[in-house]
């Protein structure tokens, strides 16, 4: 009897020893992740993100969890900001993501990178880094100012042609004109910067006169006077009216009384005018916000894309409206014209730089630009020797072209007597436009393409299923 007694105390006391002891470890464990946070707090407090990482990784709440990885990283990025090391700490605030104050310690981690780059010679990458922050701080002087001290080191070095090409690409920079012809005296001898540019470029006299007499043609031919859509043509009268036709579901050619217009364009089922004011008015289809442009002002250029318009502003920088695929529209300075296209944005600056909505459609080839087309995965630019280039076509034959367009069919090149080339992507879509002559505007569709020619008369070539091509009476001037 005292021996089964014995076993069962055994057993009691066992048992109890069992439990006690787990409510011990529970109690313990409940307490450890309460002072969790407090341990966490601690260590971001002194900047050990290392401690404060590995006591993170024991948070079983996968939300806390997240809030503090994030803050974990973004300490991280600070520390490594105190540290001067730039590079690193925007790597880390670009992994945040939208994370409260990630894109400004990026932009400003950029910026410090861009002025290291400035600092140790890196010209070019350091423009280009300021290029990028837009109009972040003083971003677009720093830019500036790097292509000028470029430019001022390749002088030093007696490197005249090159220095000479950079200081007349700064424009107004600084001294940069007056620098610009003091090295004209130095290639030529005298003050005439035509001649020295063409040095500098080893252009010889006649090629130099067949560019100005390219140069006259561009600028004498109207700009922004025709447009089409997917379904619908409009064109621009002298008097500053606008006349449409076309499919007219969403009310894309209800144009009628608009007045006082001086360029025009199109999307896919939308017509987008530029008013003399700098103002911007619209019609059409606007499920996607494209016709919001009632508060634009100071516009010297519109665009669209399929579902999109965009304003080039008096101060070099684009809005926006409509299908919100355009994230980098925000870093675009010193712009000096504008081309949209089904799912693309195209722009140039004054050193005939061109940037490129999509990654898709950048190309080496696309710099010393005097014009840019745009369309879905390619763009076309426009050279001064009339030369025009592409990576999704082969122009090589094209010469004297003064004007292009670019559509998901085909692109269409203007040249400087009047005749009109053309690079099909596919056969079935291929038109005959060898009878063309006299065109001085021309806009490509992806079903029908349009053209003005000298007389102020639009013809137009494709599809007629909704009587866009019904364009026969029509006189522009």
């Amino acid at each position: 009897m005292d021996e089964k007694k014995g076993i069962l105390r055994t057993i009691f006391l066992s048992t109890l020893t069992f439990f006690l002891t787990l409510a011990v470890v529970l109690l313990l464990s409940a307490a450890a992740a309460k002072s969790l946070p407090t341990r966490i707090e601690k260590a971001l407090a002194r900047g050990d993100t290392q401690h404060a990482a590995a006591l993170i990784g024991r948070i079983g709440d996968e939300e806390l969890r997240a809030e503090y990885e994030t803050r974990c990283r973004l300490a991280e990025a600070d520390a490594c900001m105190k540290a001067g090391e730039w590079r690193e700490a925007a790597a880390l605030y670009a992994s945040l993501g939208d994370a409260s104050g990630a894109a400004e310690g990026y932009a400003g981690a950029r910026y410090r990178l861009a002025e290291q780059e400035r600092e140790n010679g890196a010209w070019d990458e350091a423009a280009a880094l300021f290029d990028a922050l837009g109009a972040y701080a003083d971003a677009p002087e720093q830019a500036q100012r790097a292509r000028y001290e470029k430019a001022d080191a390749l002088e030093r070095a007696g490197e005249v042609h090159e220095s000479i090409l950079l200081f007349h690409k700064l424009g107004d920079y600084a001294d940069a004109r007056e620098r610009t012809m003091k090295l004209a005296v130095t290639i030529c001898g005298k003050r005439d910067l035509d001649a020295a540019l063409a040095a500098a470029r080893y252009l010889s006299p006649t090629e130099v006169a067949h560019r100005n007499e390219l140069k006259e043609k561009r600028d004498a031919l109207p700009k922004g006077i025709v447009a089409v859509g997917f379904y619908h043509t409009a064109a621009l009268k002298s008097d500053g009216t606008v006349v449409a036709c076309g499919d007219n579901s969403f009310g894309e050619c209800d144009v009628g009384a608009w007045r006082h217009v001086r360029a025009i364009c199109a999307g896919a089922y939308h017509t987008v005018g530029l008013l003399e004011d700098g103002t911007v008015i619209a019609a059409g289809r606007n499920d996607e916000g494209q016709c919001e442009v009632g508060d634009w002002r100071d516009i010297v250029a519109v665009t669209a894309s399929d579902y999109a318009t965009f304003g080039l502003k008096r101060d070099g920088t684009v809005v926006a409206c409509g299908f919100n695929g355009y994230p980098t529209l925000a870093d675009w300075t010193r712009v000096t014209d504008i081309s949209g296209g089904s799912y693309a944005l195209a722009a140039l600056r004054a050193d005939g730089d061109a940037l490129l909505s999509h990654e898709s459609a950048r190309s080496d080839e696309l710099h010393d630009l005097c014009g840019i087309a745009v369309n879905t995965g390619y763009a076309v630019g426009l050279r001064e020797d009339g030369s025009a280039v592409c990576a999704a076509a082969d122009l090589s034959g094209w010469t004297d072209i003064v004007a292009i367009s670019a559509s998901a069919n085909a692109i269409l090149g203007l040249d400087a007597q009047g005749r009109v080339r053309a690079a099909f992507f596919h056969p079935d879509a291929e038109l005959d436009l060898s009878s063309l002559r006299g065109v001085t505007a021309l806009a490509a569709g992806g079903t029908h393409c349009a053209f003005v020619t000298e007389d102020g008369a639009v013809v137009t070539r494709g599809e007629n299923k909704h009587g866009e091509c019904e364009t026969g009476g029509w006189k522009l001037f």
